[in-house]
């Protein structure tokens, strides 16, 4: 299901809620790879790596000098929320200071921005914890357009 079907059922009824029901993990993790490509993103999906001990990114995109580390988690309103978003964070930043430890292209004279990133259903603001953005679906369109205010 792409964003013009969402969009189409949303406006003819159907709640988020509904809608999430119907992806899978690997579906929403498609979704948000269809969202980033269309931006000009190129991206790699299940992205596994190895330092002291194994990893693996959801989607790792790349544009210019800047570098996303997303995690997509389907989650809408439930409970424990908070507390659940905390400990993906702090997992997001884990990995993505492992991640930098490997990073060739900064060792190559590329120096590489990198965005630790968590994508949910939520329907809230972006909001950054542990230093991890999390960035609800429907706002991520914009998120993109607007990315140079989120870099550090």
């Amino acid at each position: 299901m792409d964003l013009e079907e969402i969009e189409y059922q949303i406006l003819h009824g159907k709640s988020i809620e509904e809608i999430i029901k119907e992806f899978d993990w690997r579906g929403f993790e498609d979704l948000c790879s269809s969202i980033l490509a269309e931006h000009g993103w190129k991206t790699k999906k299940n992205f596994r790596f190895k330092t002291e001990k194994r990893y693996e990114i959801d989607i790792l995109a790349e544009k210019g000098e800047k570098i996303l580390l997303i995690d997509c988690k389907q989650w809408g309103e439930r409970p424990g929320k908070a507390s659940q978003l905390k400990i993906s964070a702090k997992k997001q930043l884990e990995r993505a200071k492992e991640w930098e430890k490997i990073n060739f292209l900064n060792r190559v004279g590329k120096e590489l921005k990198t965005l630790p990133i968590i994508i949910t259903w939520l329907e809230e603001g972006i909001t950054r914890e542990n230093g991890v953005l999390i960035v609800p679906v429907f706002t991520f369109n914009t998120f993109l357009l607007e990315i140079d205010k989120y870099v550090r």
